[in-house]
């Protein structure tokens, strides 16, 4: 009794952690066996167990530079390798198939390399991610090496400052996503230098394109700041987790996005007056915050910075659409008049002056956007306070992907007030579920490429009776595009740039790139068992598929947008009249309980 006590308490802790790994890299009776090449230890960065497919047959999945004819392999007892005795440490030929006997167990692998792709090793302090997936902020420390496709090391310090969880609705399947930082500014796989990194997992994306190309095609299209990526292999601490997506970090940087970071101004006025081993992290929050706070309009919330002669509104500013139950979270950010939560991404700890200043320039925009005749209470219109050019261009690439969180999350603007102090459109980010990749909402047909969706999406927001309510107000991309300037430039830029840069997305450059990641791609979707098999036939097929899909998808509505952008579109989806009106009561109590919220303040503190 007390044995099976123990085991199912064991299981429990296993679960508990959110252990990453779903199958043990060793057999029932502890026997493993460890790669590398030559030049490697059994205890290096760079060595690979093996792995446990569900079928019971292990795989060795290793880099693209290994040469397999010469790999060294160790094992965790006396052993003999396809019915020859083996030493611990030798370097063999595995082949690509074959046998291990140990204590009168046979153990028959497969040997998958990848090819094409840089590789990311990771090893943690704790040897371990169970403290990174209990707590996604939780910040591991660590060794890191990145190296190119051919085996090149690609970081100038290979010192690894953290790793750490990342993502919000990714972050909940299996195969996490990861942020890292490295010790100090690092140009690595072809890209500008910067001590910020995130690994995108990709994980509802089987073709594991989507993000890659639509970075590319923006970037193309001459949108600015486009996230710069590069696809790697990942090992953690032995393990091969599958393929990514390295990226850049969206951040207020000269390499990423180039304007002023005032969160260091922040924090050194932070430093001054609370000293220099003060953390940022435990700063105070002012304004309205807690549980309901992303759904109080007209409201925001700051970083409780010290008032100095070095506060000022004057800087940079990076800000993010987002839904309001994830708003809560975050230290600073800002409710507008018709609802849309936004977090701030830089300055992240923003003073009461700061959101004063952002808040209020959003909404002078989103005023005018919203009114009939484009111009707000003040007499400005809407298109002098923005960049159109990059709006017209963020949209059109957003239309192109069919991508259902544009204007909800993961929508990104950025202000210089030092510069010429409009709001630009972009970077584009996380179109994991687009060209089709999902199911419907606002009653709009994503799956149908040709159909326009982005331009009838509506706010998606919490209320405080459930958890996924969809109001009746309309986005800010839906109002854009019902003004027919704002869809002359959409048009412009589309014949401009967007058009040959998406076209070669879904044709030369996709089939470019495919050849660039294919092997890599097999190797994950083995090893994340995504298609429900480990047999490589059958497995490259279905991944065949999947890219055969997804480019069917972007290069008919590449051709359907073509013929059709210009115009204004209505929308497909006719209100439902009673729908209509209890939504409307359901939204009147909603507002008032939020009035009295904020009347009582019964979230402050």
């Amino acid at each position: 009794m007390k044995k099976c006590i123990s085991i199912l308490l064991t299981v429990l802790t296993v679960l508990s952690c959110g252990c990453f790994f779903p199958f043990a890299a060793e057999s029932a009776d502890g026997f493993t066996v460890t790669v590398g090449s030559e030049a490697e230890s059994a205890d290096s960065l760079q060595a690979v167990d093996w792995f446990k497919a569900e079928n019971g047959e292990y795989f060795f999945f290793i880099p693209s530079y290994w040469d397999v004819s010469s790999l060294k392999v160790w094992t965790s007892a006396p052993a003999q390798l396809n019915g020859a005795d083996f030493e611990s440490g030798s370097v063999v030929s595995l082949g690509e198939k074959g046998t291990f006997k140990s204590g009168g167990t046979e153990y028959r692998y497969t040997v998958v390399a990848s090819g094409g792709v840089g590789t990311v090793f990771i090893a943690t302090e704790s040897g371990s991610l169970e403290a990174i997936h209990a707590d996604k902020s939780h910040r591991e420390s660590g060794e890191i090496s990145i190296k190119n496709e051919n085996g090149k090391e690609q970081t100038e310090t290979p010192a690894l400052d953290y790793i750490k969880g990342r993502g919000n609705a990714s972050w909940n399947g299996s195969k996490k996503p990861y942020n890292i930082k490295l010790d100090k500014k690092a140009k690595i796989l072809g890209m500008a230098k910067s001590k910020k990194w995130c690994l995108i997992a990709n994980e509802g994306d089987r073709s594991l394109m989507r993000n890659a190309m639509v970075y590319n095609a923006a970037a193309d299209a001459g949108l600015a700041f486009s996230p710069e990526c590069a696809p790697v292999d990942l090992y953690v601490n032995n393990e091969y987790i599958g393929a990514y997506l390295l990226t850049s970090k969206i951040e207020a940087d000269g390499n990423r996005i180039d304007v002023a970071d005032l969160d260091e101004t922040n924090e050194e006025i932070c430093l001054v007056e609370y000293g220099d081993d003060f953390d940022m992290d435990t700063i105070a929050q002012g304004g309205v915050y807690g549980r309901f706070s992303g759904l109080l309009e007209g409201t925001y919330k700051y970083a409780a910075i010290p008032v100095s002669e070095e506060d000022t509104a004057d800087g940079g500013y990076v800000l993010e659409m987002e839904i309001a139950n994830r708003y809560p979270e975050e230290k600073s950010g800002f409710v507008t008049k018709t609802g849309q939560p936004f977090i701030m991404k830089s300055p992240e700890f923003a003073s009461k002056k700061q959101m004063e200043f952002i808040s209020g320039y959003y909404q002078r925009f989103e005023d005018a956007a919203f009114a009939a005749n484009g111009k707000n209470a003040e007499g400005e219109n809407y298109a002098d306070l923005i960049d159109i050019v990059s709006f017209a261009k963020y949209y059109d690439i957003s239309e192109w992907t069919s991508n259902m969180d544009t204007g909800l999350t993961s929508t990104y603007f950025y202000l210089d007030a030092t510069r010429d102090g409009k709001l630009y459109a972009g970077p584009v980010w996380d179109y994991d579920i687009a060209f089709g990749n999902n199911g419907g909402r606002f009653g709009l047909d994503y799956k149908n490429p040709e159909l326009f969706t982005v331009c009838h999406s509506r706010q998606y927001r919490n209320t405080v009776f459930g958890t996924a309510d969809i109001d009746e107000k309309p986005g800010i991309f839906n109002v854009l595009t019902k003004k027919q300037d704002f869809i002359d430039e959409c048009k412009a830029q589309w014949d401009e740039t967007v058009y040959e840069a998406v076209s070669s997305w879904s044709s030369d450059k996709f089939d470019e790139y495919v050849e660039t990641i294919k092997a890599s791609a097999v190797m994950n979707h083995i090893r994340r068992n995504t298609f429900g098999t480990s047999d490589i036939g059958e497995v490259t097929g279905k991944y065949e598929s999947a890219l055969n899909s997804l480019k069917e998808f972007a290069s008919k509505r590449a051709e359907y947008m073509n013929g059709n952008i210009g115009v204004i579109q209505e929308s497909p989806v006719k209100t439902n009249f009673f729908l209509s009106i209890g939504k409307k009561i359901l939204t009147g109590i909603n507002n008032l309980i939020e009035r009295i919220i904020i009347v009582f303040r019964l979230e402050n503190k």
